[in-house]
């Protein structure tokens, strides 16, 4: 019952992770971010990147889980350990990023 909970929590979190990266997306490519101040819409998501990251890694591991049982609507996790693990790589790459400008401006 607890680790179903878990698993709960953990998907809504990496879900919301994903909407709270995507809205904000999608409102620059329909109106055009002109300038640093329209992408403050985007802070929610990078201030909590490392909660999610860990929520998400914890999903994309539950959906690999039900991928190999095999079972008849173990296809139903296809795309969410697809979305999952472009998510978790685009973080690995922001914090490859945030390391390296970090250690060159110093």
């Amino acid at each position: 019952m607890l680790r179903k909970l878990g698993l709960t929590i953990s998907y809504f979190i990496a879900i919301v992770y994903i909407v709270s990266i995507l809205l904000p997306a999608l409102y620059c490519l329909r109106q055009g971010c002109k300038g640093p101040g329209e992408l403050d819409a985007f802070m929610p998501a990078f201030m909590l990147t490392p909660f999610d990251a860990i929520a998400t890694a914890f999903s994309l591991h539950n959906a690999i889980q039900q991928i190999r049982t095999r079972q008849s609507w173990s296809w139903v996790f296809w795309p969410l350990a697809i979305i999952f693990s472009i998510v978790l790589l685009g973080v690995i790459s922001l914090i490859a990023f945030v390391i390296y400008y970090t250690v060159r401006h110093r």
